[in-house]
Parts: structure tokens; sequence; C-alpha cells
């Protein structure tokens, strides 16, 4: 899987970009050769579509970024789709949560922070871009070509003035709640990461980037919630999840094997046997069997 952050920063030349303490804004053209291509970001980020089109999925909801279209996607894996002939465009700004955290803290008084709405569970959250955050965005191009490159600091107060560009618009409340949730939570929970995340071929080091934790300490974490190691637990509901599917809908087993994250359809057969004690699509067919028998019962 891609991991788009560490991707953009070991391959400068894949993109314009700018590196500023964890911070990282690009500007690039994304070939994306595969329709369908499940990708990983260890950070948030803000990303505003300059020409172009995507859809990006994730648990069953989309969300359609084409020109002008500005979201605030939260970190974790996600699947982006192009359309056909559709060619991408994008601006995107990282920024970790001890920086986002910073921001809210620092400007608690200019923010209005009273009565915000409940936190909003989507995982991309489209933002409402007014002539100030539009006049922001088209300001930027030029920090690429300039020699020498900004100063970081100044780097840093542009990454400020996109956020509160942002949050200060009253059609954004959605943003500045989720952002006040950062601030109040040290970091997303352990089940939170691992429920949002496991359908996705993640390492152990990547799971434990999402939860701001070091190896041994998301490990040691891990087994005091679950009782069981991170991959016996992400079988077993990788598992589950595609017994459901098998069951309740008419997806191919090529489609099961991608939605529930397993690496080929070999992998995926030869684990579910072991399981299941039968191959995926004789399960299929004897759990429909049953259900037909049951409703004919039920009918005489």
């Amino acid at each position: 899987m891609i991991n788009l952050y560490e991707g953009l920063k070991t391959f400068p030349s894949l993109s314009k970009q700018l590196d500023c303490r964890g911070l990282l804004f690009t500007n690039y053209e994304c070939p994306q050769p595969d329709s369908r291509e499940r990708f990983f970001v260890e950070c948030h980020f803000i990303a505003y579509v300059l020409s172009g089109r995507r859809i990006f999925h994730k648990h069953h909801a989309s969300w359609e970024l084409r020109e002008g279209t500005c979201v605030f996607v939260k970190k974790g894996a996600h699947i982006a789709e192009k359309p056909r002939g559709e060619e991408w465009c994008v601006m995107v700004f990282f920024m970790p949560d001890n920086f986002l955290a910073q921001v809210i803290n620092e400007n608690k008084r200019s923010l209005p922070l009273i009565d915000l709405p409940q936190v909003n569970s989507d995982y991309v959250l489209p933002l409402d871009v007014n002539d100030l955050s539009k006049s922001f965005f088209l300001s930027m191009p030029p920090y690429f070509s300039q020699v020498p490159p900004p100063p970081e600091n100044l780097l840093e107060l542009k990454f400020k003035e996109l956020l509160l560009s942002l949050c200060t618009n009253k059609a954004n409340r959605h943003l500045l709640a989720y952002l006040s949730h950062i601030c109040s939570a040290s970091s997303e929970s352990i089940v939170e990461v691992m429920e949002n995340n496991y359908t996705f071929n993640l390492t152990v080091a990547e799971y434990a980037k999402l939860t701001c934790k070091s190896m041994p300490t998301f490990k040691r974490e891990f087994k005091r919630v679950f009782k069981e190691t991170p991959g016996k637990w992400i079988l077993k509901r990788r598992l589950a999840l595609a017994a459901n599917l098998l069951e309740n809908t008419s997806l191919s087993i090529g489609q099961i094997v991608f939605e529930c994250g397993f690496e080929n359809q070999t992998h995926f057969s030869r684990v579910f046997k072991d399981k299941m004690g039968m191959q995926p699509s004789q399960f299929r067919v004897r759990v429909r069997s049953e259900m037909d028998n049951v409703s004919a019962e039920k009918i005489s």
C-alpha cells in the first residue's frame, strides 16, 4: 500500500514540495495507474483540487473531489478511485496532530469554540472555501519557485494562516469541532484506530504511527486491550467481515478480497478454509442453501 506522506517526502522529484518541521506542502499531478488504489497517511491533510477529479472511499462512504473542492482528510487508510480519463492536480498540506492542537490552543480566544456541533465521524470533511481561503490557495504556488526557499518560520505561519482562515468560516464549524477533539484527546484510541483501519493492509508500525505511540508501547497496549496479538486480531476481523459479505452480498470473491484487505485471492482462500473448513465459494453456496431452506419451511 502507498504511504502517501512518506512517499512524497522520500521522492521529492514526484512533486513540488516544501518541508517544514514535520509539515509538508505539496503540489502534484497524480498519475494513479489503477482505477482504484489504496493509500495510507500517518497524519491529517487538507487538499485543494486544482483540476481533475478523484473519488475517495472508506467503509462504504464516498466523497467526490473535483476542481475547486477543499477537504480535510483524517489520517489512516483510504481508497482513491480514478474516474476514466480523469487526471488530478492537487495542492496538499500535511499536518500532524501536535501542530493542529498547537494552532487551536494558541488561538482559543479568537476562534468560535462555543456550541460546536458533535464531532463528525466521517473520514473526509468537505470544507467551504470563501474568498479569504481562495486567496490563500492562489498565493501559494510562487513559494515553490522562490530561491532560496522560504524560511521555515514563514512556512509555518502559512500553515497557521490556512487553518485559521478555514476555522473562522462559520460554514466549517464541523472542522473546528474535530480539531477541538484532537486538542482534548492525547491521541486517537487504539480501539478507534484498529476498527477504522483493519481492512487495510498496514504494517504494525503504521498502526502504531496512527496512535502516536512507539512500537513497544503500541504492542503492549494492544495486548492489554484485545488480549491477543495484532496479527491474530486483524485476521479474525477480516475473516468475519468476509463471511458476512459472502452471506449477504453478491460481491465477487475478488471484490471481497479487496474490501477485506487480504493480500490476494490465493491467500484469502487458504486462510478462509483453515478457519471455516471450506473454500469461500463453498461457504457462500452452503449458507444460501440453508437460508433458502429456512425460508421454504416458513412458507410451508
